[in-house]
């Protein structure tokens, strides 16, 4: 989710039900070091509220420095001790901390003595449970006010083919007094009630599912998991009232994205993303658009223009009623 959770995309998952946000992992050093860094990969409003701004780090420091800056414009400094990526392994910091323990406590006990905000951490789970309990108890007696818990370990990266493991984030919730966050399943409204109920958690999160579906904290569902659920003939689907265009959502979020400019990179990507059904059907504009080395706002409207002359839209489809509801209970989150 790195590049995928700027500002245009978070106020775009506020306005379709996500209740709070987390910008894009940020590098500490490079951020505290670099003014076009910061200026280009961290941009908010006051309508971008509540934030967490996540940083990796490997440096108690560094990552003081770097948060400094945030500070006045989040709710959370968030340390992201769960990327499990290549880069993560190289630049010695996210899930590959996870062997050092006391590096990370300093990092957490550095940021509590010296800032206002309260600071949150987001972790992926050990092989034994109770080294992830373990874990999650360090965290807090270091101050943290609120860990999110990535149900899979650092080797399960694929989240479609390892399902992540609900019952050790319970075990985390049950063992903390601090609020816990569920991350992992997170694809429909369904799953949100369901993570809620089994885990006890206080909110979830979801990260790339929402890239597909930014409207998924307002109900809304893929054909792919309206399908898997057996809700072929939602009631509140009448000769198509109801539904939600994904081509519409990406004029919502190209609008955003004239209003608070952020790299093309980043629309780039997000544009492949929420249209990825509609480029299965036309892989001719996909094309068009992969050969584009500059693109523009106008060139982008009548991409979109031609798409909805092919035909053949992909719509969201609302849930049931009860289903849209159920975030009321937890907090719902846009991740990265």
């Amino acid at each position: 989710m790195v590049d995928n959770s700027e500002l245009p995309f978070r106020m775009l998952c506020r306005k379709y039900g996500a209740q709070a946000a987390y910008t894009p992992m940020l590098h500490s050093r490079i951020f505290s070091e670099n003014d076009k860094y910061r200026s280009m990969e961290f941009t908010t409003c006051k309508e971008d509220r509540p934030l967490f701004v996540q940083f990796c780090a490997n440096d108690p420091d560094t990552l003081l420095e770097a948060a400094k800056i945030v500070e006045p414009y989040c709710d959370y400094v968030d340390i992201n001790l769960g990327c499990p990526q290549r880069i993560a392994r190289r630049g010695y910091y996210g899930a590959f901390l996870m062997e050092n323990l006391p590096l990370i406590r300093s990092l957490v006990e550095k940021l509590v003595a010296n800032l206002q905000v309260p600071v949150s951490c987001k972790i992926r789970i050990f092989p034994n449970p109770q080294d992830t309990i373990s874990y999650a108890k360090m965290l807090e007696e270091a101050g943290c006010s609120l860990v999110a818990v990535h149900g899979r370990t650092r080797d399960e990266k694929d989240g479609k083919k390892f399902r992540a493991d609900w019952n050790v984030i319970r075990s985390v919730k049950n063992a903390l007094r601090i609020p816990v966050l569920a991350n992992g399943n997170i694809r429909h409204m369904e799953d949100v009630k369901e993570c809620l109920d089994q885990t006890g958690t206080d909110g979830v999160l979801s990260a790339e599912t929402l890239l597909e579906n930014p409207a998924l904290f307002a109900g809304f569902r893929t054909a792919e998991w309206r399908e898997s659920i057996g809700d072929d003939q939602s009631s509140d689907v009448v000769n198509g009232e109801g539904l939600l265009n994904q081509a519409d959502l990406v004029e919502e979020y190209l609008k955003l994205c004239e209003q608070y400019p952020v790299p093309w990179r980043m629309i780039r990507s997000h544009v492949h993303k929420m249209l990825g059904n509609w480029f299965k059907l036309h892989p001719e504009v996909r094309e068009e658009l992969n050969r584009q080395s500059k693109l523009t706002f106008e060139w982008l409207h009548e991409m979109l223009g031609k798409l909805r002359s092919l035909g053949g839209g992909v719509p969201l489809y609302p849930g049931p009623t009860n289903t849209n509801k159920c975030a009321q209970n937890g907090f719902s989150t846009c991740s990265s």
